[in-house]
C-alpha cells in the first residue's frame, strides 16, 4: 500500500440520488483504513463559490486579496481541513466524502483535487426513479417536505438524466481519475467490485467489505434521524450487498411509467455499454404496442395544447383594443 498524504487521501462518491451511493460508502467504510464519513452536502456549494470568486479576482474587483491560485490553495486548505482529521481520529488513511450531488460537481472536483480519488455510481434509471417514487410517498406519510426530484415522474427523470450526464461528462474529461460502478453489478458481485475499488484507490483487499451491516456508521444519523427516515430506515439502511431489488422496478412502476422511463434513456450509449437494456422488448408485444401509442399520443396532445396557447396569445396581441 502506498503512503498518502494531503488530497491522496481523499475519496469522493457521488451518483444520482437512489443509485446505491450508501451502499458504497458503508463498504468503504468498512475498510479498517477508510472512514466513510456523514454527508458534507455542500461540495457544490463550495465549488459554486469558486466559480463566481474567479470571476471575481477576473475582472479585477477581488484581485488584491487574492490570485486564483491563492483562492484554490485557501479552499483546498478549507476541505482538507475539516475531512482529514475525521480520519485522523478515526486511525483511517483515507477519507471518503459521501454526497449523491457530488456528481453534479465532479468535473470541477477533478480539476481542483487533481490527486483524490472518485467513484461514480450508476444504476437502471427506471429503478432510480421508482426508488424515488417511494421517498416521495413516505415523505407525503410523514408530512415532510418533498424533495423536488421526487415529487413526480417528469421531475425524476429531468434531475436523474441532469446527474448522468454530469457524471459520465466527468468521466470523459478524466477517465483515469474516476470509476464508475453499476449498481447491479455491484449487489451480484460485491466482492470483485470492492476489489475494483480497492484496486483503484490503492489499497489491500478486506473481505469486511461485503459484510457492511456488521459496522456501526457514522453517516447512519444524518440519512436516519436527521432526515425523519424518509431517504432510509435503521433496518434498510444497515444491509449488506445483495440483488433482491435489482428489477424491483417492474413491479412497482406502471407501464405507461416504464416506456416513458425507457423512452427517456434510449439514447445514452454510456448507459448501454454497461449493459442496460432500453428496449421496450420486457413488455407483451400488443401490450407495448398500446402503451408507446398511448404515451405518444398524450406528447402529441401536450405539444398541441403548447402551440395552441401559443397562438392564441399572438393572435391576441394583434387585436385592437
Amino acid at each position: 500500500m502506498n503512503n498518502p498524504s494531503g488530497s491522496e487521501r481523499l475519496i469522493f462518491v457521488g451518483g444520482c440520488p437512489r443509485s446505491g451511493t450508501t451502499l458504497v460508502q458503508n463498504m468503504l467504510d468498512s475498510h479498517s483504513d477508510v472512514f466513510g464519513g456523514p454527508e458534507f452536502l455542500h461540495l457544490q456549494d463550495v465549488m459554486d463559490l469558486r466559480k463566481k470568486l474567479q470571476y471575481s479576482i477576473s475582472v479585477g474587483w477581488i484581485d488584491l486579496f487574492c490570485s486564483q491560485n491563492d483562492l484554490d490553495h485557501h479552499l483546498r486548505t478549507l476541505i482538507q481541513n475539516l475531512f482529514l482529521p475525521l480520519a485522523d481520529r478515526q486511525g483511517c488513511t483515507y477519507m471518503s466524502e459521501k454526497s449523491p450531488m457530488n456528481v453534479l460537481v465532479f468535473s470541477e472536483l477533478v480539476e481542483f483535487f487533481p490527486e483524490a480519488h472518485f467513484i461514480h455510481i450508476i444504476r437502471d434509471p427506471r429503478a432510480i426513479v421508482s426508488s424515488m417514487k417511494d421517498v416521495c410517498t413516505r415523505a407525503k406519510q410523514k408530512q415532510v417536505d418533498i424533495p423536488y426530484f421526487t415529487a413526480n415522474t417528469s421531475s425524476s427523470i429531468a434531475y436523474t438524466a441532469r446527474c448522468f450526464k454530469a457524471g459520465f461528462a466527468a468521466v470523459k474529461k478524466a477517465p483515469d481519475k474516476i470509476l464508475t460502478i453499476a449498481y447491479e453489478s455491484l449487489v451480484k458481485d460485491p466482492e470483485k467490485e470492492s476489489k475494483n475499488m480497492c484496486k483503484f484507490i490503492g489499497l489491500e483487499w478486506h473481505s469486511q467489505m461485503i459484510t457492511p451491516k456488521e459496522k456501526k456508521h457514522l453517516g447512519e444519523k444524518a440519512i436516519t434521524t436527521n432526515s425523519d427516515e424518509i431517504w432510509y430506515d435503521v433496518k434498510t439502511y444497515y444491509q449488506d450487498p445483495h440483488d433482491n431489488n435489482i428489477e424491483k422496478w417492474k413491479k412497482r412502476l406502471s407501464p405507461i411509467q416504464q416506456v416513458r422511463i425507457t423512452r427517456a434513456f434510449k439514447d445514452y450509449e454510456e448507459l448501454r455499454a454497461f449493459g442496460y437494456d432500453f428496449s421496450l422488448d420486457s413488455l407483451p408485444r400488443i401490450r407495448r404496442i398500446l402503451v408507446t401509442g398511448f404515451v405518444l399520443f398524450l406528447e402529441f396532445g401536450r405539444k398541441l395544447y403548447t402551440r395552441s396557447i401559443s397562438l392564441s396569445f399572438r393572435i391576441a396581441r394583434k387585436i385592437p383594443r
